[in-house]
Formats: structure tokens, C-alpha cells, sequence
């Protein structure tokens, strides 16, 4: 999990985006998110459903992961906001 002093570029693999294990973007690249660019481009919510359907492990912190991962930045930076809309979106499911 690489930390990131440039911004990645929309090919930027999704393996070398920060946050993100080998894991990860492979559970990514099953869903054909495989780049910085589609992952930005994907909602994250749904990102976020459809990996935790698949792997039972997946806990709200991937969704941070993926929200860090976008912004360039760790997923403990991710803004209260962010984190509220997530919690109560989640209890709409």
C-alpha cells in the first residue's frame, strides 16, 4: 500500500493507489474497476455494496479505504461528513 507524494493518473492501477492492498484491487478488478480513473468515476456507495456482497470480511472502513484512495489521502482523513453520509446511508439498506 503504497503512500502517494504525486497524484495518480487516471491509469494509475488500483493496486498502487493509497489505501489499497494487492487484495483489494483484485476484488476491484473483479468488479472492472482496474484504474485510478475508473474508480474515481464509480460511485462508491455501490463499490462499497457490491464488495461487501461478495466478501463477507468487508467492513465500513473499505469504504474509507476507497473514499482515501480517490482523494489522495489515508483513510483515517476521511471527513466526519463524509463518514455521516456513508453511517446513514448504510442503515437505508
Amino acid at each position: 500500500m503504497p503512500g502517494r507524494t504525486m497524484p495518480p493518473t487516471d491509469q494509475t492501477p488500483v493496486e498502487e493507489l493509497f489505501n489499497l492492498s494487492n487484495l483489494t484491487g483484485g476484488w476491484l478488478r473483479e468488479l472492472e474497476i482496474t484504474n485510478y480513473g475508473e474508480l474515481c468515476g464509480a460511485d462508491l456507495h455501490a463499490v462499497w455494496f457490491e464488495l461487501k456482497t461478495r466478501q463477507n470480511q468487508v467492513s465500513k472502513l473499505m469504504f474509507y479505504a476507497l473514499w482515501g484512495a480517490v482523494n489522495n489521502v489515508h483513510w483515517k482523513q476521511t471527513p466526519p461528513e463524509v463518514i455521516q453520509n456513508f453511517d446513514n446511508w448504510r442503515k437505508t439498506l
